[in-house]
């Protein structure tokens, strides 16, 4: 990373180097998940993460009155065993399913590449820059 001496390098620079350098980025050279990875998380260890916050989104939804749209985001998904357990139990819930729009920010390619070979959903999408139009409740 050359960086001139003069300039101060911020800490969201130098996170966003770290993780998503196109060379040296940390989610770039390797996938960190799993038994062979740096580390694991909640929704790799068990389905049973992803389907209490499937079950706590649709009681939302409910107190929400049931809006006819809503957005399911989620930020830096790994490898996307949330997303996909999320997706996969709320299926059971048809009505609110249906309501959902399901998003993934993402910005390491390595990582979309891999979320789109574990989530199978036309219903999803795929960000690398959050924009936000609507009330975020």
């Amino acid at each position: 990373m050359k960086k001139n001496k003069s300039k101060i390098l911020s800490l969201d620079d130098f996170i966003d180097y770290a993780l998503y350098d196109k060379k040296k980025g940390y989610y770039i050279k390797k996938n960190p998940f799993g038994k062979n990875g740096d580390f694991i998380t909640a929704p790799n260890i068990s389905i049973l993460f992803s389907e209490m916050i499937s079950i706590w989104l649709v009681s939302y939804w409910n107190h929400l009155n049931q809006p006819k749209k809503i957005d399911i985001i989620e930020l830096g998904a790994g490898n996307g065993a949330l997303m996909k357990g999320i997706i996969n139990t709320l299926k059971n819930f048809p009505n609110f399913y249906n309501s959902c729009n399901f998003l993934i920010y993402e910005k390491s390619k390595t990582l979309i590449d891999i979320q789109k070979k574990n989530i199978s959903s036309r219903k999803i999408s795929w960000k690398k820059k959050l924009e936000f139009k609507k009330k975020i409740l």
